[in-house]
């Protein structure tokens, strides 16, 4: 299984900065998007597993966050302690992704800068329920910064996508 496989998507940038090989089956894909939801959108490309290689931009970006995540945690691509759901939207309960420590489940989430407030606890409060941890990534500090108001005992980790 190639670590594309577990992370479904990665960014240009990504690519470049992690030294990432793309596998063979990898399909480019390009477009314009944003860093996040508000911010001007620009030129972007991805590689995507087939799985998931129409899905929109921003459910790649959301994938690509996921990954820079996982390498920002130096947790290898592994499916058995690494799980990202290629769902392009989850029930509040439900985090975007699972990472199997020792310890037991951690919740794994990804903000582009869409959620609300609200949404944010009650993300937050669902995990705690289920999981041993959190952990939530952002793209900008400006968004980290705002998840950390809300969500008191989560870690959350600047990962920019792009």
């Amino acid at each position: 299984m190639t670590a594309l496989a577990v992370d479904l998507a990665w960014s240009g940038g990504q690519v470049r900065r992690w030294g990432l090989v793309p596998p063979e089956e990898a399909v480019r894909v390009e477009g314009y998007l944003g860093l996040t939801y508000y911010r001007k959108e620009e030129p972007v490309a991805f590689w995507a597993h087939p799985s998931v290689a129409r899905y929109p931009l921003t459910a790649l970006r959301h994938l690509a966050g996921l990954a820079e995540m996982r390498l920002l945690l130096g947790v290898p691509p592994d499916p058995r302690v690494w799980r990202v759901s290629p769902k392009p939207r989850h029930p509040v309960e439900e985090p975007d992704g699972v990472w199997l420590t020792p310890e037991g489940p951690v919740a794994l989430e990804y903000d582009a800068g869409a959620y609300a407030r609200a949404r944010v606890r009650a993300k937050g409060e669902a995990f705690a329920l289920r999981f041993v941890g959190q952990v939530w990534g952002a793209p900008v500090p400006e968004r980290v910064a705002y998840l950390r108001r809300f969500l008191p005992g989560a870690r959350v980790l600047l990962a920019p996508w792009a």
